[in-house]
């Protein structure tokens, strides 16, 4: 069954070229059952761009036509992870909003090479685990990681997997295919997270082909590793949201603190059930587990409310209420492109000396970069280089998005870009998470139509209300 996929999948380029684009009508159906009628689409790209008489990989799209008689450039929706479905946002949360900006020209959910649709290994995994009993450290995890992703990198190569062909380079060069596909002399951006560091790469390299973008959450040329100081000061940002709210006592760090103090003195043993399996669990906690949970908890106001929510228990000595995440902290499962797409991308010296430097002080450490992975740790991958994490100069209109309560993506990651996008401007939404930099308030799908059909916007803040 491998072999029939793979061949069907990597086939010889003329054949490719003699399918060309090719669409077809589809009824696509939200998770919710409304349906709306589009097309799906298949275009055929290099395996590796350096190679084009080589193997070739379909990627597959759903286009959803413009309601509008003289559109714009098409509109490509670039999915976070690295790994993240196009095709599935489209069908999930952000429905609505493919349908709204089908007002100013077609929108296209695309699936990145190595996802979705448009993943020739679907069946691949390589699962990790750290047993609960014992004790995990960010080394301890870092070496568990590595050794995953030698053993995968094996057993993938032998099921013909060329890990070297996912990087955001081939990635960017991908959407020049479909842009010269779809007969489009250019190509709007419409990015988060993951998707705005693929959106800045095609920048870098094709920005002549770019009419507008918008990038929500910003992952820059060398951002893929965070900065833990961006942790830090967001927890600042959080005791000052909550003594606003009324609040009193110790403040949130100092609480964090304690508790870490307390795990590392004496590590409480906790048995629970998994609810799942009925399996019975002994986990030992350790630091390391209370600071991967907190900067985990950090991406979105809503999960870190539930964080916090567990501080008393967990105060009062009683870490039973957090057994629920702990098998989430100790275990997962590696998968090509998004292993290898972060692999290749890397971290500058500077900025790997600099995550040191800031980890050794952090209140959580290094869990900024869980067990992070280079390009040497992961045989078949190369790193991109500096040229590619360098700094990035283009006059294209951007729509910078960002949230100051996103645990992910700093607003500061925006503004480290501003220098080198002549014509950005920045949307920053005050309270907003990385999850609701797009659906949030409806104020922000207003600005993005605005911006995409060339109306002058300016830098702003928007006061998000969300409910404590």
């Amino acid at each position: 069954m491998r072999a029939v996929l793979l061949l069907s999948l990597l086939v010889p380029l003329s054949l490719a070229q003699a399918q060309g684009l090719q669409l077809q009508p589809h009824t696509f159906q939200a998770r919710d059952g409304r349906e709306v009628q589009a097309e799906l689409g298949t275009v055929t790209v290099p395996l590796r761009h350096a190679r084009p008489e080589g193997p070739v990989l379909p990627l597959r799209f759903v286009r959803f036509k413009s309601t509008n008689p003289s559109p714009a450039a098409p509109i490509v929706y670039l999915a976070g992870g690295p790994g993240g479905s196009g095709i599935d946002a489209a069908r999930h949360g952000r429905f609505e909003l493919f349908l709204a900006l089908r007002e100013v020209a077609d929108v296209i959910a695309l699936d990145q090479r190595g996802t979705g649709e448009s993943n020739p290994h679907p069946e691949l995994a390589q699962p990790w685990a750290i047993p609960l009993e014992q004790r995990v450290d960010e080394a301890r995890l870092t070496t568990t990681l590595r050794k995953a992703a030698a053993e995968a990198s094996r057993t993938w190569s032998t099921a013909g997997v060329d890990l070297g062909a996912y990087t955001t380079v081939e990635s960017a060069d991908d959407l020049d295919v479909l842009r010269k596909a779809l007969g489009a002399p250019k190509l709007n951006l419409w990015g988060i997270s993951y998707g705005t560091h693929l959106g800045l790469a095609y920048l870098r390299r094709h920005a002549q082909h770019v009419d507008h973008a918008i990038l929500a959450g910003l992952e820059g040329p060398d951002d893929t590793w965070k900065q833990p100081a961006h942790a830090e000061a967001l927890l600042e940002r959080w005791e000052v949201v909550l003594r606003a709210e009324g609040e009193r006592g110790p403040g949130l760090k100092s609480r964090l603190a304690k508790l870490l103090k307390a795990l590392e003195r004496e590590p409480p043993t906790v048995q629970f059930t998994d609810p799942a399996k009925g399996e019975r669990h002994t986990w030992r906690v350790s630091p390391f587990d209370l600071q991967r949970a907190t900067f985990e908890s950090l991406r979105d106001p809503a999960t870190f409310r539930r964080f916090l929510a567990l501080l008393p228990s967990l105060e009062a000595g009683d870490y039973e209420p957090m057994a629920p995440f702990a098998r989430m902290l100790r275990e997962g499962v590696l998968r090509p492109m998004s292993l290898a797409m972060d692999a290749a991308s890397g971290v500058s010296p500077a900025r790997a000396a600099l995550i040191k430097k800031e980890a050794a002080k952090a209140l959580l450490g290094g869990s900024a970069n869980p067990g992070a992975l280079l390009a040497g740790d992961v045989p078949g991958v190369s790193d991109l280089g500096e040229s590619f994490r360098g700094p990035l100069k283009a006059s294209v209109p951007v729509l910078l998005i960002s949230g100051t309560l996103d645990g992910r993506t700093s607003p500061d990651n925006a503004e480290a870009l501003r220098p080198g996008l002549s014509r950005a401007v920045h949307l920053v939404l005050e309270g907003s998470g990385h999850d609701g930099l797009f659906q949030s308030d409806p104020r922000i799908l207003e600005r993005m139509k605005s911006f995409l059909k060339g109306e002058s916007l300016r830098d702003e803040r928007l006061e998000i209300k969300v409910k404590p």
